[in-house]
């Protein structure tokens, strides 16, 4: 005679309805009809999985319950929009310039090769981008230095790590500056 879905709703086959009865229901009945051109809160499409059909039933009680407490307390306040998420500030990372000069000592230039690294690792660079980056930041004397080095060896053979081995032998284990 009916038959009841996967919430419990029960649903009649229209042939055994007593439309007397329906209408009596109808006027008995406390909760306005929907406004035209509106649906009713509780309808829902008719090819819902099981998963979407938990769902419109949560919201649907959710719904009535927000209905049934703003009558209740109509001085009520409603909700407070969520808070709009803030990007977090991006602290830029500064790599200075190496200019080579008789007064340079090997740890100033052992700190800004260390200090190129570690900012080239933490903007994930890769090793051709290390090797474009490094050299863009040489000036004058150290600028023309690594254009020995690249002039006398296989263009396969430059990379980053060639930069950081001559840069080495050059400014740091030396200890002396050779222009």
């Amino acid at each position: 005679m009916f038959k009841r879905d996967k919430l419990g709703n029960v649903s009649y086959p229209i042939s055994t309805l007593n439309t007397d009865r329906a209408a009596v229901d109808d006027s008995a009945s406390n909760v306005p009809p929907p406004a035209q051109g509106t649906t009713r809160a509780d309808s829902r499409p008719e090819t819902l999985g099981q998963g979407e059909e938990a769902r419109e039933a949560f919201l649907r009680m959710m719904r009535n319950w927000y209905t049934e407490y703003t009558r209740a307390n109509p001085n009520a306040q409603p909700p407070p929009p969520p808070p709009i998420p803030q990007p977090a500030p991006v602290v830029p990372q500064v790599v200075e310039e190496f200019r080579a000069s008789k007064d340079d000592d090997p740890e100033r230039a052992e700190f800004w090769l260390e200090n190129t690294i570690r900012v080239f690792d933490e903007l994930s660079c890769m090793s051709e981008e290390c090797l474009k980056c490094a050299v863009s930041l040489l000036r004058d004397s150290a600028y023309r230095w690594w254009n020995t080095p690249v002039s006398v060896v296989l263009r396969e053979r430059v990379s980053w790590e060639l930069f950081q081995e001559e840069f080495r032998k050059k400014y740091i284990s030396q200890g002396v500056y050779r222009p």
